[in-house]
C-alpha cells in the first residue's frame, strides 16, 4: 500500500513543483530511468535517499512515503465498530491478529492505543487466554501513560489499568494507582462556565454545566447502584436506596439517555432482594429490567435528550467512541440475556414460571429486534 502512496506522492509533489524527471535525478544523483520506475511503482529509492527526496520536495519522510502514525478520531471510531463486529463473526484470535497488525502500524497513536486496550477489555471473556489479553492491556495501558504528553490519555489509562487489576484480583494494586482517599469535587465546571460567558460564549458555558450535570447525574446512579451490594444486611437502607435510585431514573429519563445505567441498577437491585431472599422484591426488579429492554433500538447509540438538548455535540467531540455502543449488537443482546439466565444468583428462580415467562418474553423481543 505505501508503495503505490509513494509514487502517487512522488509524482503528484514532482508536477505541483514544475521539474523534470531529469531535474530531480541530477539533484538526487541517480539515473532518469530510476525516478521514472519510481513514479510507476516499479521499485523504491534506496533507504539513505529518502531524507535528500524529502528535503527536495520540501515534505516530511513520512508525507512523502504516505504515512500517517496518526489516525484521525473519525478514523478510530470507525475502525473500533469494524473490529467489534468481527467478534462476533470470527474467533476472538482471528481478530487479535487483526488488532496486533493495526497497533504495530499505529503504535504511535495514543488515542488508537488506548481505544484498543478498550476494546479488549470489552472482548476479554470470549478468549481462550484471558490472562495473556488482561497482560496485553495493562501493556498498552503503560504505553499511554509513560509516552502519551496528554493528561486526559494518561488519566484514562490509569483508570483502565486500575479496573484490570481489580479484574486481577490485585486490590493493593489499585489503590496504589488511584490512592485510598476520594478527592473533593470543586465544581471546576461552574468556574468554567463563568469564565465563558464573561467571554460572551454564552452556548459553550451553557453546554458545559450541562455535561457537568449529566455527569455527576449518573455517578451518583452509579455509586448509589454500586452500595446496595454492601447493604443487603441493612434492609431499611437496601430499600431507601432503590426508591431513591428508581425516583431519579423516572426524574431524568434514564432509559432513553443512558440506558446501561438503568439495566445495571435493576439487575444489581434484583441480586440484592435474592441475597436477602425476598424473590417477589427480586422479580419484581427483573420484570423492570425487562421492560427497560423494551425501549431497546439497535443499533444502540449515547445520545442527549430534550432536556439534556446540548449533549449530542460534546458527546461526538470528547468520548473516545463517539455515540456507538463499546460493543456489538449482538453481543450486547446476549449479554442482556444471559445477566438474567446464567446468573448463579438467580438459579433458585428457574422453575418460577413468572421468571420463566420474563425469560421467554425477553429471549423473543431481542430476537425481534434483530429481524
Amino acid at each position: 500500500m505505501h508503495h503505490l502512496q509513494f509514487s502517487m506522492n512522488f509524482a503528484l509533489r514532482r508536477k505541483e513543483m514544475g521539474v523534470t524527471q531529469e531535474q530531480v535525478a541530477q539533484y538526487i544523483g541517480v539515473s532518469k530511468a530510476a525516478v521514472s520506475k519510481w513514479e510507476k511503482g516499479l521499485s523504491y529509492p534506496d533507504i539513505t535517499l529518502l531524507p535528500k527526496l524529502a528535503t527536495y520536495f520540501n515534505l516530511s519522510i513520512d508525507a512523502l512515503l504516505g504515512y500517517e502514525p496518526q489516525m484521525t478520531k473519525e478514523h478510530i471510531q470507525k475502525t473500533y465498530a469494524e473490529l467489534a463486529k468481527k467478534f462476533s463473526e470470527k474467533s476472538f484470535s482471528e481478530v487479535q491478529t487483526e488488532i496486533e497488525a493495526l497497533l504495530a502500524e499505529y503504535y504511535a497513536c495514543f488515542p488508537f492505543v488506548l481505544t484498543i486496550a478498550q476494546l479488549y477489555l470489552n472482548y476479554v471473556k470470549q478468549s481462550e487466554h484471558q490472562q495473556e489479553v488482561l497482560n496485553r492491556v495493562l501493556e498498552l495501558c503503560e504505553r499511554v501513560i509513560v509516552q502519551s504528553n496528554d493528561y486526559r490519555l494518561m488519566h484514562e489509562a490509569e483508570l483502565l489499568k486500575a479496573y484490570v487489576m481489580l479484574l486481577q484480583g490485585k486490590p493493593e494494586e489499585v489503590l496504589n494507582i488511584l490512592g485510598e482517599e476520594i478527592k473533593i469535587q470543586y465544581g471546576a465546571e461552574q468556574l468554567i462556565a463563568t469564565a465563558l460567558s464573561m467571554l460572551g460564549k454564552i452556548d459553550k458555558s451553557k453546554e458545559t454545566l450541562q455535561v457537568g450535570m449529566y455527569q455527576h447525574m449518573l455517578g451518583t446512579i452509579s455509586n448509589a447502584t454500586e452500595t446496595l451490594q454492601f447493604e443487603t444486611s441493612n434492609s431499611e437502607y437496601f430499600d431507601k436506596t432503590v426508591h431513591r435510585i428508581e425516583a431519579m431514573l423516572s426524574l431524568f429519563n434514564i432509559s432513553q439517555l443512558n440506558i446501561n445505567a438503568s439495566l445495571v441498577f435493576y439487575l444489581k437491585a434484583a441480586a440484592g432482594y435474592m441475597m436477602q431472599q425476598r424473590e417477589d422484591d427480586a422479580l419484581n426488579m427483573l420484570e423492570k429490567y425487562c421492560k427497560v429492554c423494551d425501549s431497546l433500538n439497535f443499533p444502540l447509540k449515547l445520545s442527549g435528550d430534550d432536556y439534556f438538548y446540548l449533549l449530542d455535540e460534546w458527546i461526538a467531540r470528547d468520548i473516545n467512541l463517539g455515540a456507538q455502543a463499546p460493543r456489538d449488537d449482538v453481543s450486547i443482546k446476549r449479554e442482556i440475556l444471559s445477566s438474567i439466565s446464567e446468573q448463579p444468583i438467580f438459579a433458585s428462580l428457574q422453575q418460577n414460571s413468572k421468571f420463566k415467562a420474563l425469560l421467554n418474553n425477553l429471549a423473543h423481543r431481542l430476537q425481534l429486534k434483530e429481524e
